[in-house]
C-alpha cells in the first residue's frame, strides 16, 4: 500500500510498504480548547510539520512557539511536549521519525513514570510576544 490514511491510524510497521524507511508518521490534532498531553522522548529524531494553530512547545529543555507551517526538529532523546494552545483554531501538525538505529523503540518513552501522565494543555489568548 502507498497510501496511508492517516485518520485510521498512523504509518508503522505492518501498514507501510517495504521500500519505505521512515519507521513511523502521523498526525496530530489537539483542541482550540485545550486538552491533555505528556512529556515524553524518542529514540529517533522527530519533525513536526505544524498544519494549523499556534502553540508554545517543549523542545530539549527550551520553550518556543509554533505556528502553521513551522517545521520542529526534535533531536532523538529531547524530551518534548505541548505546553499552550493559542487563538480560535484547533492545533494540529504531521509527525514523522528519522530512520535510526533499527534497535530503536517506537512510540512515547519517558525518564520517570509521572512523566506518562498526561497533564492539562490550556488554551490561552495569543500572548503579545507571539511572532507575528
Amino acid at each position: 500500500m502507498s497510501v496511508i490514511h492517516t485518520q485510521d491510524g498512523a504509518l508503522k510497521p505492518g501498514n507501510k510498504p517495504d521500500w519505505c524507511q521512515t519507521p513511523t508518521a502521523g498526525y496530530f490534532r489537539m483542541s482550540k480548547e485545550g486538552g491533555e498531553h505528556d512529556c515524553h522522548y524518542h529514540d529517533y529524531n522527530e519533525l513536526y510539520l505544524v498544519c494549523r494553530g499556534k502553540a508554545k512547545i517543549l523542545n530539549g529543555g527550551e520553550e518556543s512557539y509554533v505556528r502553521a507551517r513551522d517545521i520542529v526538529c526534535i533531536k532523538a532523546g529531547d524530551e518534548h511536549d505541548i505546553l499552550e494552545v493559542y487563538g480560535d483554531e484547533d492545533f494540529e501538525l504531521f509527525w514523522l521519525y528519522e530512520p535510526g538505529s533499527e534497535d530503536g523503540r517506537l512510540g512515547y518513552l519517558h525518564r520517570n513514570p509521572d512523566q506518562a501522565e498526561p497533564h492539562p494543555v490550556p488554551a490561552k489568548p495569543i500572548p503579545p510576544d507571539f511572532p507575528v
